[in-house]
Parts: C-alpha cells; sequence; structure tokens
C-alpha cells in the first residue's frame, strides 16, 4: 500500500510537468480552463485520483487555480511562478530558446558581479579556506574534461554564494545550478577555454583573500562574460511570453 502511494506520487509529479510544459508553451493561455478531469484523465492515461494529485502540484507552484464550480483555470506564470520555471521555458519546443538563454546568462553577469563583492567582504576565514580548496579542486577538474569542470566551477560559485552571509544568494544561485545541471549541454561553450576558467578564479581567489571587492569583481568579469555567439541584443522574452509564443 505504501509503495502504491510513492509511486503514485511519483506519478503525478510527472503529470504535473507535462502539464506545466503545455502551459509554458502555449498551448493553454492565462484565463484558460483546463480539459475535464475526465478528459485530461483519458488522455494522460492516467486515474482521476492521480490527476488531482498533479493538479494540487500545479496549484501550488502556482500555475493553476482550483475552484468548485469553475474547475481548473490557468494563472498567469509571469505573475506567478518562481525562478525554477526558466528550465522549462529554456527548451520550449524540443530545442534551446536563444532568448531564454541569453537572459539566464545576462541575469548571471549582474547576480554574479554582486555576490563576488559581497564574498569578498564578508568571507568568514573557514569560507576562503572552502573556496580556496575548491579552485584546486577545479584545477585538477582541467585535466577531467568540461563536465567535471563545469560542476567544479559551480561548486565553487556555491562556496561564494554561503560567503556573502545572504541566503537569498544562495537560494538563488541553487536554482541557477539546477538549470545548469538540468541542460549542461547548453552551457558548455561557458568551458571552452578551461585554463582560462581556472586561471580567472586563482585570480578571485586572491582577490577574495585580500577582502578587495573591486579586484573580485574584475576578476569574475571573465568568469561571467556572457559568449559572443550566446549574446542577443534587446531581448524580447517577456514580450513573447505575454503573447503566448513558443
Amino acid at each position: 500500500m505504501e509503495l502504491e502511494a510513492i509511486e503514485r506520487r511519483h506519478l503525478a509529479a510527472t503529470i504535473a510537468d507535462r502539464l506545466r510544459q503545455l502551459i509554458v508553451s502555449g498551448r493553454f493561455h492565462p484565463g484558460d480552463r483546463l480539459p475535464s478531469e475526465r478528459e485530461l484523465a483519458s488522455v494522460l492515461k492516467v486515474t482521476r485520483t492521480t490527476l488531482r494529485e498533479a493538479l494540487k502540484i500545479l496549484e501550488t507552484l502556482r500555475f493553476v487555480t482550483i475552484r468548485q464550480g469553475d474547475g481548473v483555470r490557468v494563472r498567469d506564470y509571469l505573475k506567478s511562478a518562481n525562478i525554477e520555471i526558466l528550465a522549462d521555458l529554456l527548451f520550449r519546443g524540443g530545442r534551446p530558446d536563444p532568448v531564454i538563454l541569453a537572459n539566464i546568462l545576462e541575469a548571471r553577469e549582474c547576480f554574479g558581479r554582486t555576490l563576488v563583492r559581497l564574498a569578498a567582504t564578508r568571507a568568514r576565514p573557514e569560507q576562503v579556506q572552502s573556496y580556496r580548496d575548491l579552485v584546486a579542486r577545479l584545477e585538477r577538474a582541467v585535466r577531467e574534461g568540461p563536465s567535471s569542470l563545469q560542476v567544479a566551477d559551480l561548486d565553487c560559485f556555491q562556496a561564494l554564494a554561503e560567503a556573502t552571509q545572504n541566503l537569498v544568494f544562495v537560494f538563488v544561485l541553487n536554482a541557477i545550478r539546477a538549470i545548469y545541471l538540468r541542460h549542461r549541454e547548453v552551457f558548455q561553450s561557458l568551458y571552452r577555454d578551461p585554463e582560462g576558467v581556472a586561471a580567472a578564479h586563482r585570480a578571485l581567489l586572491t582577490a577574495i583573500e585580500a577582502r578587495d571587492a573591486d579586484q573580485a569583481e574584475h576578476a569574475a568579469s571573465a568568469l561571467l562574460k556572457i559568449p559572443a555567439d550566446l549574446r542577443v541584443e534587446g531581448t524580447g522574452a517577456i514580450e513573447e511570453a505575454d503573447h503566448g509564443e513558443g
């Protein structure tokens, strides 16, 4: 009985993901009423009990509202969703969306500059040591290939986020990390120069050790700069989402 409940919850989460992708792709628009439970359950080939659990997940994530007598209506995710939706938006239509990718990298650049400045002035000695150890690990990862280097780079920034003493930076970075690891092949171009990544982290470590915020930001710029082939000027992701394009 307990095993069945676990399997149903897992299936409900899978169905919720599928419905969320349909909403994000523009199949359903804000204000639209979803098909009836009977119809959805039939199309998705699940029981109505599992479907209700999936819809409750979507309601918790603020993608839909469920009202007695009015059914299930789609919410405007631009006004209600959180950063985790970016993983779905990034791959609308089965391929990377260059505008969403550029949006993520632009925000990453701005966020990262502030993050390293705070880390430089707030890091405790043990946090500096943790980053020092992770930089040494990253230097070894250079020889192990881009996948290992990417994880090592994320680990370094995770340590720096914790060194800001600000939980918001930690949680935002957690979300960014999840996006990177879910679609890691999309971000491979950030690691075309492994030796350069290692050198930039070594320079950033020197700045953190010196508690020099300006130098930390300067050193981090090499890590945060958006590659030319991924830069999209005048991005219109919000306008696209408003019109339900995808």
